[in-house]
């Protein structure tokens, strides 16, 4: 986790970005602060962090997660954590699919809603998930246009 904002209060919204690629997530977070400059944003970057941040005991439930679907399992390192059997088998295109899962069937975790945030298709999306019929997932295809993406933060978010 690399940005972090605190809001002036411990009940305004918690957003957690799961995002590789460094530039995107820079521009994401950016635009939730100036959106929500109340809110508590933070930011993982792998698929690794992501199964450490949802293993920890102490983790703080966020109100909304923005999802990236294709990330690395690590960053390269000469000593990386060892990739799980799913991870070897399916590599990063499904890894924020895992993610949401894992979440999915995590008793605390069940209910926070997920914004799949990716460049994929909705077809390619869909064939790829199937097993994760959550209400909680939606689905959003990465654009420019940064608008559209906070709306459906916010409604999520009411």
């Amino acid at each position: 986790m690399r940005y972090e904002r605190i809001g002036e209060s411990d009940s305004l919204a918690y957003i957690l970005v799961v995002e590789d690629d460094h530039l995107q997530e820079q521009a994401l977070i950016e635009e939730l602060i100036d959106a929500y400059p109340e809110a508590r944003v933070e930011a993982i970057d792998s698929e690794s962090g992501f199964r450490r941040w949802l293993a920890s005991s102490q983790r703080e439930l966020p109100d909304i997660v923005v999802m990236d679907v294709m990330l690395r399992w690590s960053h390269p390192s000469p000593d990386p954590p060892v990739q799980p059997d799913d991870v070897a088998s399916e590599g990063y295109y499904r890894a924020g699919l895992r993610c949401a899962q894992l979440m999915s069937e995590d008793g605390r975790t069940s209910k926070v809603p997920i914004l799949l945030y990716t460049v994929l298709e909705r077809s390619d999306l869909e064939r790829a998930s199937q097993g994760l019929e959550s209400a909680n997932v939606d689905y959003m295809r990465k654009s420019s246009d940064i608008g559209a993406l906070l709306k459906r933060i916010r409604a999520r978010l009411r």
